[in-house]
């Protein structure tokens, strides 16, 4: 139960946290990433929200065909990606396959 109470805190600070013109968030919650779309500037970050009670792993999959492993993010932690290259991203966790989303970087 504390639990419970401790990660809807989590999820209402941060959501409630003033966040720069360009920047966005994502929460991964229930297995799945909440939008599933995004569509950001270049050079624009999105902050990664693990708001689920189990723990989650980010790649981040470039339009130039690399990959980046992110790392583990435990329940309440978050991780900044950066987009800096125009073109389509796909993040996934490779600990839930089932979760991807889009991320859409348009020029500025």
């Amino acid at each position: 139960m504390k639990r419970i109470f401790l990660m809807v805190g989590t999820i209402i600070l941060l959501a409630s946290a003033p966040a720069r013109a360009d920047d966005e968030q994502v929460l991964q919650i229930k297995q799945a990433f909440e939008p599933t779309s995004l569509t950001v500037s270049a050079g624009a970050k999105v902050a990664y929200v693990n708001a689920d009670d189990v723990n989650h792993n980010l790649h981040q999959n470039a339009p130039d065909g690399t990959s980046t492993d992110m790392g583990v993010t435990k329940p309440g932690e978050s991780v900044n990606l950066s987009f800096a290259s125009v073109g389509l991203y796909t993040i996934t966790c490779s600990i839930h396959p089932r979760m991807k989303m889009k991320v859409t970087v348009a020029a500025k």
